[in-house]
């Protein structure tokens, strides 16, 4: 599990200050595609990946949202954990996360979710300030529609493969992903570029000249 204190710093944090790092860490690139966008604009959500792989059902009968269900529920309150669901291209017509799934969701210690497909009842998600981001709205109905084809392995959203337990941060810019093993150095690094951002913002307010602002800031961390 994510430390609070870990977590409270990347709410602090942009995505831009994110993939700045990593491309100063030399890192692969590791954001969304930006077809992937909040529900309600200027959301925020940090959290770590509980993934979930759907897909067509063969018919009424087959379909099972079952396990899906029972990855919500085998988090507890204080998980901070991200629902990440991929569906496939043909039910992107039809909701897969509405109010319903995000009162379960709370319930269970979730703080948002992802998801490559359609939501629905985005109002009531706004009321409810809970964080979604997805690649389209939809009002259709997806229940006998589709099967959970696995829980707790990697899935492929808006181009990037999310496994169980990555870090995912998201706000009005975009959605990006952190594995656990970058996460101190992406941090660290991420924080020391906007404390440097700071002081050349600060410097340029004051009308301080190009050269003088890099006497002030230094180089870029």
């Amino acid at each position: 599990m994510m430390k609070q204190q870990t977590r409270n710093t990347l709410l602090s944090l942009s995505t831009t200050f994110i993939a700045d790092a990593r491309v100063r860490l030399g890192l692969p690139e590791s954001h969304l595609d930006p077809s992937i966008r909040p529900v309600v604009p200027f959301s925020r959500m940090v959290g770590t990946a509980v993934t979930v792989l759907l897909e067509v059902a063969d018919d009424e009968a087959s379909a099972d949202l079952r396990p899906m269900i029972a990855a919500y529920e085998a988090q507890s309150p204080g998980s901070m954990s991200i629902i990440a669901i991929q569906v496939p291209p043909e039910l992107h017509s039809n909701g897969i996360f509405g109010d319903g799934a995000a009162l379960l969701a709370r319930r269970h210690g979730f703080v948002g979710a992802v998801v490559d497909g359609a939501v629905r009842d985005t109002h009531e998600l706004s009321e409810m300030e809970f964080p979604v981001f997805s690649r389209t709205i939809a009002p259709g109905y997806i229940v006998g529609k589709c099967s959970t084809t696995s829980v707790a392995e990697p899935v492929v959203i808006g181009g990037r493969t999310i496994h169980q337990g990555d870090v995912i941060v998201a706000d009005n810019d975009g959605v990006i992903v952190i594995r656990p093993e970058e996460l101190d150095e992406v941090v660290q690094r991420a924080q020391a570029i906007k404390e440097w951002e700071e002081k050349v913002h600060n410097a340029s307010s004051e009308g301080k000249s190009r050269e003088e602002i890099m006497k002030i800031a230094g180089p870029m961390p």
